[in-house]
């Protein structure tokens, strides 16, 4: 079947803490409030990709469980096929903490669970079924499962957008395998060794890590906008100016925009510039995926 975008991911139970701020080490806090939402990476890339109007395939793993079926629903719910979405039998579904500060901050911690069961098997069979120009996908699956995805891309000519995150599941052979590399600060640095503190300073790992085999670079700076490194031309797309009141799903939101947008035109720089206006639209205000911006909002 043909679609725009096809996304491997994580799908997870999120559960969202708003507090004041951090507590220090070994304390007890209170927090303002606790609400359990639908999460993972490659659950908010592909909701992301869908309210943005682009036809996706996902593929990603479940638990036979309580949380799994709620997580499947959610996906039901924004119109995803979950076809492609296997149900583990032995392992639960993923699940993360979430501390959210007042300045809109947030640092997680969870575990993979089922996402992690996905197989090479699992996704070479999903992959001969889907037809896209564009592979979205992140590491928070098995490394078998990313290998499996990357392979198959290339052997079907798709355009890969690799999101490197979270960096402590970063391997660098997947690297040889993306078109584009979209990792934030922290990630820059863990795939570089170069501490990433402005343009200068990105620029020169974004050559460190296209030299690793991957044509396309964009270091995600916040606030500072992203520098792009394209096929050895640097360009310098700014940020969109608003009040961040909730940071979760942004990295999330401006790859689902990235990968639309370039499903759609094969314009690097463009596509950039539309993932930047939708995470814009995503941090601007409080919730998890149906705070993200619809195709409507972004014209």
């Amino acid at each position: 079947m043909k679609y725009d975008v096809a996304v491997l991911g994580s799908i997870n139970v999120d559960i969202k803490a708003q507090i004041s701020q951090y507590p220090e080490y070994g304390a007890t806090a209170t927090a303002k409030s606790v609400v359990t939402l639908p999460g993972g990476k490659g659950a908010n890339q592909a909701v992301g990709v869908a309210r943005l109007g682009g036809k996706l395939a996902f593929m990603g793993s479940v638990g036979q469980d309580a949380s799994g079926q709620q997580m499947l629903q959610n996906l039901t719910d924004f119109g995803i096929d979950t076809q492609y979405i296997k149900q583990s039998q032995d392992a639960g579904t993923g699940s993360f903490i979430v501390w959210l500060d007042d300045d809109g901050e947030n640092t997680m911690v969870g575990t993979l669970g089922a996402n992690a069961s996905l197989t090479a098997m699992d996704i070479e069979k999903a992959m001969q079924e889907i037809e896209a120009p564009v592979l979205l996908l992140q590491m928070e699956t098995s490394r078998e499962s990313i290998m499996a995805a990357l392979e198959q891309a290339r052997q079907k000519g798709m355009f890969v957008i690799l999101d490197p995150a979270p960096a402590d599941n970063y391997f660098e052979e997947a690297l040889q395998y993306a078109d584009c590399v979209t990792p934030n600060m922290q990630e820059t640095q863990k795939i570089s060794g170069v501490k990433v503190t402005d343009q200068e300073s990105a620029l020169q790992a974004a050559k460190i890590i296209a030299a690793k085999g991957v044509p396309n670079v964009i270091v995600k700076m916040g606030s500072q906008g992203n520098l792009v490194y394209q096929n050895g031309q640097v360009d310098y797309v700014a940020s969109h100016k608003v009040k961040a009141v909730d940071t979760l799903g942004a990295g999330d939101t401006f790859a689902a925009g990235l990968a639309v947008s370039y499903a759609k035109k094969q314009d690097l720089l463009a596509a950039v510039e539309y993932g930047n206006k939708a995470a814009a639209i995503k941090v601007s205000r409080t919730g998890g995926q149906k705070s993200m911006p619809t195709d409507a909002e972004m014209k």
